[in-house]
């Protein structure tokens, strides 16, 4: 690898030479998800795509791994640590005996097993332990809420995509109705009962709708490639998913607003991991107060040894004997520049902090269940609303064709019953998504959509 300089100017950026990457591309660690056509996928299953190749989730997994893995760090402390040694080593030196330089040639072999054990040390093993237990803990939870928010994604993702196509199925009815109603004016001029600027009128009805309809297809796509990007799939690839005419649209709340808050306190993954980083600062606390205590430890070593030897003007022998090393200490830090001190306020504070954002991540939860009841409460009454508009302006709109028919009304009362219906049909499609949506939305508020949510192949 070359060796890189610093820019050379602040006021442009930095360009590197090809040779700096090898002259090949950066890697992409890219993976997509394949979502075959040949079927409409529903919510859960979409869900399951999501979960199984979203990076999110799995890094989240690995991280939980990294916290069970120090707990096992952690546990390992409670036992001694047996080391087995074997070497060898080959020297010539001239020792001094009396006033002459002895030269010696020595080669020993020397195997031992050597152990080191913590016989006390005041609980600081124990804190440990208890600290990555916590850590663990939290972690899983994380873990959880990461799925949590991948559901939520993709839910609304999926809702807000069902909300575009609506729509756009929607403005296609809308210009059919304007292409019928154009039609039948440009007959009754064709008869002499219409005038030209009732039939430049319902041309630009036409027009109006055709541009609604395109803007609403562009929305549809965009919606499309916000669902492929949750679920790490690619928007150029098409795949079909269950429409709004096939879903359940809830009809009433079953919980009231007290209840979901107190449920968002019991199972939001998120703030149990909160809670827990409180527990893991605590075992620190506890941790940091250890090191005013002392720590009694034991080592030792038994070992073979073995060696040939040879002095200038003797010949060689060899030896061999058992060789053990034994020692029990007991060591007390009496002062250490007040770092002990600085340790343990430094994780009081750190205490002090956890449980501080557990206070506000309360609040937050029960200020947002709040306004989300708020929006699932007039979701369903816009619904009720919506659909009564709807009958509402089909019958007008179906009256105003007739009685336009019969020479009664003018084409402008016509259009305006059309523009009624258009943005009636509008409205619906919004109100049945928004009720699904707002639904949703609260779920996972209170943490429910974690284990509530429309299930896949893998319930």
């Amino acid at each position: 690898m070359l060796a890189q300089r610093a820019p050379a100017s602040p006021n442009t950026p930095w360009v590197p030479t090809r040779e700096l990457f090898g002259g090949k591309p950066a890697p992409l660690y890219r993976h997509e998800a394949e979502l075959p056509e040949d079927r409409p996928y529903t919510l859960g299953e979409l869900i399951d795509i999501a979960e199984a190749n979203n990076p999110s989730t799995h890094a989240a997994w690995e991280r939980a791994r990294v916290a069970a893995a120090s707990v096992g760090i952690a546990k390992s402390e409670l036992y001694p640590t047996v080391i087995a040694a074997a070497a060898g080593r080959a020297f010539l030196s001239p020792p001094l005996l009396y006033k002459t330089f002895v030269l010696q040639d020595i080669g020993a072999f020397e195997t031992a097993l050597k152990l080191d054990y913590t016989l006390v040390d005041f609980g600081a093993r124990r804190d440990e332990i208890t600290a990555a237990k916590a850590r663990l803990l939290a972690s899983n939870l994380t873990f959880n809420n990461e799925h949590l928010v991948l559901i939520q994604q993709v839910s609304a993702a999926y809702y807000n995509l069902l909300n575009a196509t609506g729509l756009r199925e929607a403005a296609e009815v809308n210009l059919r109705d304007a292409r019928a109603v154009e039609d039948a004016v440009r007959d009754r001029k064709a008869n002499g009962l219409a005038t030209l600027p009732d039939v430049l009128e319902a041309r630009a009805a036409t027009a109006k709708a055709d541009y609604e309809l395109q803007s609403t297809r562009g929305a549809e796509q965009t919606a499309f490639g916000d669902l492929a990007t949750v679920l790490t799939a690619t928007p150029t690839k098409p795949f079909k998913v269950q429409g709004l005419k096939d879903l359940q649209i809830p009809e009433a709340l079953d919980q009231s607003v007290d209840e979901a808050i107190e449920t968002a306190y019991k199972t939001r993954p998120d703030l149990l991991a909160d809670i827990e980083r409180v527990r893991v600062a605590d075992a620190e606390v506890k941790y940091a107060r250890s090191a005013y205590f002392p720590k009694l430890e034991f080592d030792g070593s038994k070992g073979w040894l073995r060696a040939w030897g040879q002095q200038e003007k003797f010949n060689g022998t060899y030896g061999k004997t058992y060789t053990y090393d034994a020692r029990l200490g007991l060591t007390w830090t009496v002062f250490d520049g007040f770092k002990r001190e600085s340790r343990l306020a430094k994780a009081k504070a750190e205490r002090a902090a956890a449980e501080e954002e557990v206070r506000e991540k309360e609040d937050k939860i029960a200020d947002h269940v709040w306004g989300d009841y708020a929006n699932a409460v007039t979701a369903l009454h816009e619904r009720q609303a919506a659909t009564s508009l709807l009958n509402a302006s089909g019958e007008s709109y179906s009256a105003a064709v007739e009685s336009y028919k019969d020479g009664v009304r003018n084409i402008l009362d016509v259009l305006s019953a059309e523009r009624d219906l258009a943005h009636a049909r509008a409205t619906d499609v919004t109100a049945r998504t928004q009720v699904l949506q707002s639904f949703m939305n609260l779920a996972f508020r209170t943490g429910d959509l974690l284990v509530q949510h429309p299930k896949g192949n893998h319930p």
